[in-house]
């Protein structure tokens, strides 16, 4: 008993120093939108968007949403921005959006530092944003792009707020977790980095009854209806999160992004970050989120 009790305290300790409290993310809305609070570490949700409230709309706000260890910041850096993309297509900043849901950016720091999060955690926080750009704009539809984990927190939102649901017309999933990651395959954690525990690999394993509860038995959940949504993803293993083969051995999880019933769109050989900013990528899923977007 004390050897058992002794190696999950171990475990929890290892799984603490992946899921650290991140610093404050830098909040860029106008004045008059709603201060959020974050529901874990109960500072103001960062992000940036709008101009102000009442501001006329062309086209449905969009709503960015980012992966793990990244914040808002990752939509618009520099040289290759895809908010100044959807700008140069005729967005204006009323209708654009991107949140911070788990702090400021930590991907610039070594690995063993970046302060990670689980996808269940933050959509409370998805949620009241989703809520108050609607409220904001006056827009009675919106349109997502997600990426990686972002993918999971948000099809985890809509199905948990019906509401919502019913209120997005396009998804854009990029590169997301649908059906797990190598990287939280056991064998990967315990050889490569050296860690039993990893937060939010509970959910985002392949094979988890998380992900068996958000797809569905039989994957009748992965269409997300009535939102159009297209997944864009590698295909081939060069995304280092959906490898072909994990030592010699075949874990096939390189199509884990695509889903059942929507468009599924490959890009062989792109990187993990290249499928959100590379800019073939966001041509095809910005054509996409384009299609039919007036307000």
């Amino acid at each position: 008993m004390v050897v058992l009790l002794g190696s999950l305290e171990n475990a929890a300790a290892m799984h603490q120093v992946a899921h650290c409290r991140p610093l404050p993310a830098e909040v860029a809305f106008p004045q008059d939108f709603p201060v959020l609070t974050d529901h874990e570490w109960q500072y103001s949700i960062g992000g940036w968007g709008g101009i102000a409230k009442g501001h006329s709309l062309r086209r449905r706000p969009v709503v960015f949403v980012h992966g793990n260890t990244r914040d808002a910041g990752d939509w618009d850096e520099h040289g290759m921005s895809v908010k100044q993309r959807f700008v140069e297509a005729g967005y204006s900043a009323q209708e654009l959006w991107a949140l911070s849901y788990n702090g400021k950016s930590s991907k610039f720091l070594p690995a063993q530092a970046r302060c990670r999060t689980a996808a269940q955690i933050n959509v409370p926080d998805l949620a009241a944003f989703l809520e108050a750009v609607s409220a904001y704009t006056g827009a009675e539809k919106l349109d997502i792009v997600a990426h990686s984990l972002g993918v999971v927190v948000v099809r985890k939102t809509l199905v948990e707020h019906p509401e919502l649901a019913g209120r997005v017309v396009h998804i854009a999933a990029i590169a997301g977790p649908n059906h797990g990651t190598t990287v939280c395959r056991r064998a990967w954690l315990i050889w490569v980095i050296g860690w039993r525990q990893f937060s939010g690999c509970d959910e985002i394993a392949p094979g988890s009854a998380w992900l068996r509860s958000l797809n569905g038995p039989q994957g009748e959940r992965e269409a997300m209806s009535p939102a159009k949504v297209m997944t864009i993803y590698d295909g081939t293993g060069t995304d280092p999160f959906y490898l072909r083969w994990l030592f010699a051995m075949p874990v096939r999880d390189q199509d884990s992004p695509a889903l059942r019933g929507v468009d599924n769109r490959t890009f062989p050989g792109f990187t993990h970050d290249e499928l959100r900013s590379h800019p073939a990528a966001v041509s095809r899923y910005l054509s996409f989120i384009q299609d039919d977007a007036t307000p």
